[in-house]
């Protein structure tokens, strides 16, 4: 069912009764071709505001026909056209939805057909509210097809339509088209702003086009468009996504360089992440050392980013180096940055080291993440160490550490009474009580039957209430 993103307001009784009048209009005059000038005769367009679009785009959601979506796409048009309103991005994402266009897309073209066929007028500014619609249906090839048919009803494209067609086409990766779309402006005699490249320079960092990307900086700047910090992490964001790592040290350079587009933790970290993944773990350190040179301090994505690079190449020393450095130098906190260790540990499969890192936290008073603790319940539990899980949660209650998911709860809970460990089954099991942790239908089933085998009759009925059917339990 259509929904709208923002509260429903209480409608006017002129604004109800006038979103009445349209939505009758619109159902008596299906296939009249004087329909645009019927709804500019009605009284009720001195009372047409965006809550009388939105009840009557309600009411053609709420329609079973089809023919009543596309008297509402008309309505919406002709309502885009009139001078006292203006569509917000909100009011097209509506429509979008409450006329289904993602499934109806061939409704735009049909419109366009009825215009022709009923000889109404139709501007430059009818094709841009259809293009707006385009983009948030996610309609790229229609895009493209409502510029090739403005001639057809002698309109140029203007400014506007270029900036929505190369938006739609950016955000659908298609960045050959959005090259052409720019040789097709500077035929036209128009003049790219802002908007078109900040778009077009997204769209073709992002398809991987990073040099052609670049070369919109000097016409930018030759248009009297000053690049800022938006366009330049375009840039790097490309470039490090296509593994172009020339260009995104190059862009890094550049953003250094420029004070208005001074990189941020960010766009470091982008670089870091991407040279990790390359395997160039010195040239990622020099950039982490770069960066605090030039005032940006890490947070805690950057250090996971290195410590996990580092991790992942097994260079461990190299990773507790950088995190005692940077947990002295107090930019990131001592518990986020050994809980990321901690973490990065474990992705690789040491769970011995990370629980001697764990263990010295919890040793010097340091407070491990959620994170951390979970991450390490969960991969002593998936390899069956049952009884080992269940002493890392008494040493966590111990430290007044209570951040143990539900899950992790339930799978040591089966577990211990899998393997028969009585005592410590009662007390998780009295956990799991005292929290009202569900448990999935099988799992509560077996945890019951052990209770009940070892006298636990009490504990065995209050888990059985909080066993749920599998696809209610979260």
């Amino acid at each position: 069912m259509f929904s709208y993103p923002t509260p429903r307001r209480l409608l006017s009784s002129s604004a109800s009764s006038a979103a009445a009048d349209f939505w009758r209009l619109l159902r008596s005059n299906y296939g009249r071709p004087s329909l645009d000038r019927i709804l500019s005769l009605s009284p009720s367009r001195t009372h047409l505001t965006a809550s009388v679009v939105e009840s009557v785009l309600r009411q053609s959601a709420a329609a079973p026909d089809d023919d009543d979506r596309s008297q509402a796409l008309r309505f919406f048009v002709w309502a885009g056209l009139q001078p006292r309103l203006r569509h917000s991005t909100a009011a097209y994402a509506a429509a979008s939805d409450a006329l289904l266009l993602h499934r109806r897309p061939h409704c735009l073209s049909q419109l366009l057909d009825s215009y022709r066929a009923d000889a109404s007028p139709v501007c430059t500014k009818t094709f841009n509210i259809l293009l707006n619609l385009c983009r948030h249906a996610n309609l790229p090839e229609e895009a493209v097809a409502l510029l090739r048919r403005m001639p057809e009803f002698d309109c140029r494209p203007d400014t506007s339509s270029y900036n929505a067609a190369i938006r739609i086409l950016g955000d659908s990766g298609r960045g050959a088209t959005v090259a052409a779309l720019l040789k097709e402006m500077e035929v036209d005699g128009l003049i790219p702003d802002m908007v078109t490249y900040v778009s077009a320079v997204r769209a073709l960092s992002a398809s991987g086009q990073i040099e052609v990307a670049r070369s919109l900086l000097g016409q930018m700047r030759s248009s009297g468009c000053v690049p800022n910090v938006v366009v330049y992490s375009a840039l790097l964001d490309g470039a490090c996504a296509h593994r172009n790592l020339q260009s995104a040290i190059e862009i890094l350079g550049e953003m250094e360089n420029t004070s208005s587009c001074a990189p941020n933790a960010v766009s470091y970290t982008c670089l870091i992440k991407c040279l990790c993944e390359n395997g160039q773990l010195d040239e990622a350190l020099g950039i982490f050392d770069r960066m605090e040179k030039r005032g940006c301090s890490p947070n805690q994505t950057t250090v996971r980013t290195l410590v996990d690079g580092f991790c992942a190449r097994e260079h461990l020393v190299g990773a507790q180096e950088l995190v005692d450095r940077v947990s002295s130098e107090g930019k990131v906190s001592t518990e986020d940055c050994y809980s990321v260790f901690v973490v990065c540990l474990l992705r690789i499969k040491d769970v011995e080291r990370a629980e001697k890192v764990l263990w010295g936290m919890l040793e010097k008073g340091v407070r491990p993440n959620a994170m951390a603790c979970n991450s390490l319940m969960r991969e002593l539990c998936g390899q069956m160490r049952f009884p080992d899980a269940y002493n890392w949660l008494l040493r966590m209650e111990d430290k007044g550490l209570d951040c143990i998911d539900s899950d992790v709860y339930s799978s040591l809970l089966q577990g211990v009474c899998h393997e028969g460990h009585l005592v410590e089954a009662v007390r998780v099991g009295a956990k799991v009580v005292e929290k009202e942790i569900c448990l999935q239908e099988d799992s509560a089933d077996s945890i019951v039957k052990v209770f009940d085998r070892y006298g636990e009759h009490a504990l065995a009925a209050q888990i059985m209430r909080l066993k749920q059917p599998r696809n209610d339990c979260h």
